[in-house]
């Protein structure tokens, strides 16, 4: 399937492809995401530049993964992604918080 076959709405960023990258990349057989491992060897700006990549082709590569009923069916699945990352950014953050009161009250009480 090549460009002309993806549907006009949706030529657009996809958020899920860039939060998510080789999450995402896995769950449509796009092994290709994976590259972001050694796009980190380049601090910042290597996993930076690698997920706005997967970011601008990922609507066509989501869309050829599999055979999709609508596009509202496909954009549907791809918020679900991006709801997924929020989920996960607001736990990551409260358990670091959590764990810097838990190292704050221990480094108070030994004397450190």
């Amino acid at each position: 399937m090549d460009k002309d076959n993806l549907p006009k709405e949706l030529n657009c960023f996809n958020w899920g492809a860039f939060l998510l990258n080789w999450i995402w990349g896995i769950m449509h057989k796009k092994y290709i995401t994976l590259l972001y491992f050694p796009a980190c060897i380049i601090p910042l700006l290597g996993p930076l530049l690698v997920s706005i990549w997967f970011g601008n082709v990922g609507n066509k590569w989501a869309w050829e993964s599999q055979n999709w009923e609508s596009v509202e069916q496909f954009n549907e699945v791809q918020q679900k992604y991006v709801r997924l990352w929020i989920v996960l950014f607001i736990f990551s953050v409260v358990i670091c918080v959590k764990l810097f009161f838990i190292f704050a009250y221990i480094g108070m009480h030994t004397g450190a």
